[in-house]
C-alpha cells in the first residue's frame, strides 16, 4: 500500500472533524459543513481507489485519459466556486454601499 492512500485519508478524516467542530461552534451552516465533508470524502476516496473512480469519471465523461477527467472535474469545480464567490463579493459590495448612504443620509439628517 502506497503512503498517500494512509496519509490523505487520516487528513481527510481531520477535516471532516474540523468542519463539524466549526458547525458545532456556529462558524459553520449545516449545508457548509456537509459540502466540505462531501469534497473530503471524495479526495479518500480517489486516494483510497484511484483507478476506479477515475476510470469511471473518464468513462462517464466521454474523456480518454483518468488523468484529465480529474483535471478537468476539478477545474470545473474551482470555476463554479470562483463564481460564486463573485457573485456573493458583488452582493456584500451592494450591501455596503447600501448601508454607508443610509448612515450618511443620517448624519446629514442629525447636522441639521
Amino acid at each position: 500500500m502506497l503512503l498517500y492512500k494512509i496519509i490523505v485519508p487520516i487528513i481527510s478524516l481531520a477535516f471532516i472533524v474540523y468542519s463539524f467542530n466549526q458547525y458545532r461552534l456556529g462558524k459553520n451552516t449545516l449545508i457548509e459543513t456537509i459540502l466540505w465533508s462531501l469534497i473530503w470524502v471524495a479526495i479518500a476516496s480517489i486516494a483510497i481507489f484511484p483507478d476506479f473512480i477515475t476510470d469511471n469519471l473518464a468513462r462517464i465523461f466521454g474523456i480518454k485519459s483518468n488523468i484529465n477527467a480529474i483535471i478537468f472535474l476539478g477545474l470545473g469545480v474551482l470555476f463554479f466556486i470562483q463564481y460564486n464567490l463573485f457573485v456573493a463579493i458583488k452582493r456584500q459590495n451592494k450591501t455596503i454601499t447600501e448601508l454607508v448612504k443610509k448612515i450618511a443620509l443620517q448624519e446629514q439628517d442629525k447636522k441639521q
